[in-house]
């Protein structure tokens, strides 16, 4: 390869996401000579890990797209081999998939190889899954072919597996492949799918239009969380300031088993809102925070519903604003046991599934990437999950609960571009103080924690 074509990757730079409206790389004369040339830019570590605002950081990008212009049978297992190595990095997770159906028939057998694989990282198979179903959505007269690999992968799905099994639905789904109907029955009889990826059995086969309605309740996915009885002692308004307080006692004193149990839980429920797809209205998130709009409140004084939403409207906007500042900090608990001081994350975490809840339909690749942001959180919320937590010693714990507040900050940035409407808080007349800042009344406590509200 010459030089001068060398030159051209490392002078392009930042590239667009979101699209398929790549340049024309082949303007600059590559060819099949190049292609060697090529795959050694793809899988140069560090280039992959070039300083971000570097012009070099960029150069795998171009040279993965140019191979799958070239429709490069050669590029098809280095490609492949990057899929563990880039599992984290959003752009390989969107645009490796495409450059396999750009290449096509050649990457079907070994794609379909690879998603049987159960030792591989099951993101990096999701994303050989992808690959498959964007052969069939550029290749159509190839559409048995890869069809049968997805067979052969239900009929040997590992039943442990439930989110890799979810994700392969997903992208059946994003191909229409009713084909496969009876599989993928049998695979939610056999219960090793996880139905936050494209929902029940109801829900794909109402997708693939073999079903007009549902006969039995849409599931709720705050899966499996065992909630602690409540406390039945009535309560009586404490008289604070305290924010955290003010609202723990109205959830507590007017939520039912269906709502939201406490501050800490109302925090996670508003990250998961704020990392969002799209713009979710408070006409939608205020009734699901009581459970639904039969079980929201009867309130017996207007002050106490003044009150109670002005206190969660201003939550709410300090919690969009420390997120789209990069400042957010998740309100965990904190509990002593024999002396020691933990950190409880669970409520939050039950807050973030309820608030996921209420997100619209995801792209089979934007579901991948959700999934693997809540893998920690769902270890917090669920019976699975805490199964697997009592097998752990406490600083594996812990460990798991600091990969939280990173993998909710990269899905809130992942789709801030992305949403149709801006983030704009609804405002009052606040003193503008960050949620995490000392308060400006002098207390020395935190905003959140004092005069929020």
């Amino acid at each position: 390869m010459s030089s001068a074509k060398t030159d051209i990757l490392f002078t392009l730079g930042e590239a667009k996401q979101n699209t398929r409206d790549w340049p024309d790389y082949l303007q600059y004369n590559f060819e099949a000579s190049d292609e060697a040339a090529l795959i050694e830019l793809i899988g140069d570590k560090s280039l992959h890990g070039a300083a971000g605002d570097s012009l070099e950081v960029w150069v795998p990008l171009h040279a993965w797209r140019t191979l799958g212009q070239l429709r490069s049978e050669r590029a098809i297992m280095p490609l492949i081999e990057l899929f563990e190595v880039l599992v984290e990095d959003d752009w390989a997770l969107h645009e490796l998939p495409t450059v396999m159906g750009m290449i096509g028939s050649a990457a079907i057998e070994p794609l379909g190889l690879y998603i049987k694989q159960q030792d591989r990282d099951e993101f990096a198979r999701a994303t050989a899954m992808a690959g498959l179903s964007e052969i069939v959505k550029q290749h159509p007269t190839l559409r048995s072919k890869v069809l049968e690999h997805y067979r052969q992968y239900i009929q040997r799905a590992d039943n442990s597996a439930t989110t890799i099994n979810g994700l392969l639905v997903s992208y059946l789904l994003d191909i229409d492949g009713k084909e496969l109907i009876d599989d993928v029955r049998d695979l939610f009889n056999r219960q090793c799918v996880d139905i936050t990826c494209a929902g029940d059995i109801e829900d794909v086969e109402m997708a693939l239009g073999l079903r007009l309605e549902r006969s039995t309740p849409k599931p709720v996915f705050i899966e499996d969380f065992d909630a602690s009885s409540p406390d039945t002692a009535p309560r009586v308004r404490p008289e604070t300031d305290d924010v955290v307080e003010l609202v723990d006692y109205y959830l507590d004193h007017h939520g039912g088993d269906e709502a939201i149990l406490g501050a800490s839980e109302l925090d996670g429920y508003f990250a998961a809102i704020a990392c969002a797809p799209q713009m979710i209205l408070p006409s939608l998130w205020m009734p699901a925070l009581w459970g639904g709009e039969e079980h929201s409140p009867n309130w017996e004084q207007i002050e106490d519903l003044q009150e109670f939403n002005e206190l969660i409207m201003n939550f709410y906007n300090y919690v969009m604003e420390d997120m789209s500042a990069d400042k957010y900090e998740a309100m965990y608990l904190e509990g002593d046991v024999k002396g020691r001081r933990y950190t409880i994350v669970d409520d939050w975490c039950a807050g973030f599934l309820r608030g996921v809840n209420l997100w619209g339909p995801l792209s089979p690749t934007d579901t991948m990437l959700l999934e693997a942001a809540l893998e920690p959180i769902r270890l917090f919320a669920t019976e699975s999950g805490f199964g697997e937590l009592s097998e752990l010693r406490d600083d594996e714990i812990e460990q798991h609960q600091q990969r939280i507040e990173p993998a909710v900050h990269k899905l809130f940035s992942h789709f801030f571009q992305r949403r149709q409407q801006p983030q704009e808080p609804f405002r009052h007349d606040t003193a503008k103080a960050g949620r995490n800042e000392p308060c400006p009344c002098g207390s020395g406590k935190k905003y959140k924690k004092c005069c929020l509200h």
